[in-house]
């Protein structure tokens, strides 16, 4: 009877590929001398490679590694490293959900490993109902890696800024002059990147969907190359109109500010591929770019075209031109709405109607891919506004802020958040400009208040990016020495912050409560406003009355307990998590509510995934979320 000590290398090294890699280190390759040199294989583990880690960061260089020589890399080590990495983010995430000491710190040297950390923390993301911690475990895992997700985000729109410092000569291609340094559909995506979470479509999605969408578009027109521009143009804008990939379905004044109207990723994902016409205009653009185009953006007033330019000396029917070489015609589409060619007088008769009559030429040239990124913001700030301004009741206006992907109540935000960071990155640190600069100030004030009060784990990405542009901003006048730059005092609020994180909160001990004080309810537990009849949950309490109140953990209070005539809660409620009360005991009504998740109000079962930050999980037998603020309320 045949052995596997029988077997080719080659059936054994076929085998080895539905072993774990764990096994094969530990057990197989310890078996025999044979067994060791084939357990070391590079192909082998190149293999385990790819098949164990779907993200890498790019320092690796992962792809072209893959497609380089098998010898040229060490395949185990590189395993090796990434199951090592992986072992310590653990522990660093075991650290954070246990414990608020230095819970910021831990989130930054988890967000210092980029993508190589993310593989692990969707495993978290996505833990099992039955973990002991699961809503904590879930939320401190999708907050670092939204951390990671907007450093990538930034860092494409800092490219920018390297761009606007080069010198632009008059032969530069017309390419690299309107993309800015930035690739037109990545800087759009770095959007979808802040409410990404733990979901797909990252910035390399979004790259490979578009190439999948022009390998399609080509498939289904092989004489393509025999087209002239014109034709080609029409038959693509045709083709993606055909295929909805562009515009929206049933639009209203409602369904306009969608949300997920504004992103790219989103579009490109969603079977109905909702956009509004600027992310309608990208699509075309960045497809027409794969097939040999020359296409833009042309961001009219109130409504987005695309353009398409014609090859340098030729006519868009491909013909020679009597202009000089360099002369390009160009023609405009609208796939928002549109099919065909928009004649040039409708788009002349379409801004005369907006009251423009002269000057059409710089607005019916190729809009910059910065200039893009802005409008994008501009219209996200549209959609957050018309949902905090909705008086309609909670139920029936969450479509405008969902994103057909994971849970609504975390991209509130993170949407006004990727607004004001596009904000500032857009803006060249060119400092010629007093208007400029403070405006862009202001921006910064945006930033760096939401930065403290929602995001204090992008403190790493504030002293990246904001920091060297807030010295460089600032008027040279101001600047009295070295020390006293304008980033200072983000520095020192930065250093305070991380000596507040590293430190204990004192505890707050019924049992140290004056003679005559009693705190009734407790920290976890549901109810509903005696007078206002809305859900919450109950964070924290204080006997110290109202005007005292303070548990902010970079401001601990550390008052002596004194009289007051009621306690007072602190209380999770609102749309998002972020919106917290201070509620007096006397308005607070306790809900009985044993049972499985689904039977709490849907208030509360929105503000599961916020929940995370304050609870482990959530207690069906009591009908109460479990406290992960021990170290605070030690006897809740």
């Amino acid at each position: 009877m045949a052995s596997i000590n029988s077997l080719p290398d080659e059936i054994v090294h076929h085998i080895l590929l539905y072993v774990s890699p764990e096994e094969t280190l530990s057990k197989v390759a310890l078996l025999s001398k044979r067994f060791n040199r084939v357990a070391h294989e590079p192909l082998l583990w190149r293999w385990y490679c790819k098949h164990t880690f779907k993200y890498w960061e790019a320092s690796h260089h992962f792809k072209e590694r893959l497609n380089g020589y098998v010898h040229g890399t060490d395949w185990r080590r590189l395993f090796l490293l990434r199951l090592g990495r992986n072992a310590y983010i653990a522990r660093l995430l075991d650290g954070i959900v246990a414990s608020r000491v230095s819970r910021l710190q831990k989130m930054e040297q988890i967000c210092l490993y980029g993508y190589d950390a993310k593989d692990y923390l969707l495993s978290q993301c996505q833990a099992p109902d039955s973990a002991k911690d699961v809503l904590a475990r879930r939320y401190y895992a999708c907050s670092v890696l939204d951390s990671i997700h907007r450093s990538l985000a930034i860092e494409e729109w800092a490219k920018y800024q390297k761009f606007a410092a080069r010198r632009i000569d008059e032969d530069t291609p017309n390419s690299e002059r309107l993309n800015c340094g930035m690739r037109l559909e990545r800087a759009l995506g770095a959007f979808d990147m802040f409410m990404l979470h733990d979901n797909e479509g990252d910035l390399d999605e979004i790259t490979e969907l578009l190439d999948d969408i022009a390998y399609r578009f080509q498939s289904a027109h092989p004489y393509f190359d025999e087209l002239t521009t014109r034709q080609k143009a029409i038959s693509l804008s045709r083709w993606l109109r055909l295929n909805n990939m562009t515009g929206l379905n049933d639009p209203t004044e409602q369904t306009y500010r969608y949300l997920r109207n504004c992103l790219i990723g989103r579009a490109l994902r969603d079977e109905r591929h909702p956009s509004l016409p600027i992310i309608s205009a990208a699509i075309y653009s960045a497809v027409a770019s794969r097939l040999g185009l020359e296409a833009y953006p042309c961001a009219l007033p109130s409504h987005v075209h695309a353009t398409v330019l014609s090859r340098p000396g030729m006519t868009l029917d491909d013909r020679s031109l009597d202009e000089p070489s360099q002369h390009q015609e160009s023609m405009f589409l609208d796939p928002y709405t549109l099919e065909d060619e928009v004649p040039l007088d409708r788009i002349i008769d379409f801004l005369s109607r907006l009251g423009i009559h002269t000057g059409h030429g710089n607005l019916l040239n190729p809009t910059s891919t910065d200039l893009i990124v802005m409008r994008t913001a501009q219209n996200i700030r549209a959609s957050f506004t018309s949902f905090r301004t909705n008086e309609r009741p909670l139920a029936q206006i969450i479509p405008m802020i969902e994103l057909n992907r994971g849970d609504w109540a975390r991209n509130l935000q993170p949407a006004l958040y990727s607004m004001i960071w596009a904000s500032i990155m857009m803006v060249p640190v060119l400092p010629d400009s007093d208007e400029i600069r403070w405006d862009w100030q202001q921006d910064v004030r945006d930033l760096l208040s939401a930065f403290y009060e929602h995001f204090p784990e992008d403190a790493w990405l504030v002293e990246k990016y904001v920091c060297p542009m807030y010295d460089t901003f600032a008027a040279p006048s101001r600047r009295r020495n070295n020390w006293d730059l304008p980033s200072k005092s983000v520095m020192d609020q930065i250093r305070r912050m991380r000596r507040a994180d590293a430190s204990a909160q004192p505890a707050r001990r019924r049992s140290e409560l004056a003679k005559g004080l009693e705190v009734k309810y407790r920290v976890g537990q549901v109810f509903k406003h005696r007078r206002y009849e809305y859900y919450g949950l109950i964070l924290g309490w204080t006997v110290e009355g109202s005007s005292t109140w303070s548990d902010d953990p970079l401001s601990p209070t550390q008052r002596p307990w004194s009289t007051y005539s009621q306690p007072y809660y602190r209380c999770m409620s609102g749309t998002d998590g972020s919106d917290q009360h201070l509620i007096a005991e006397e308005n607070i009504e306790i809900m009985d509510l044993r049972g499985r998740p689904e039977m709490l109000p849907p208030e509360i079962k929105d503000l599961m995934p916020m929940a995370g930050k304050f609870f482990k999980r959530w207690d069906s037998e009591q009908g109460v979320f479990i406290s992960n603020q021990k170290e605070v309320y030690p006897e809740d």
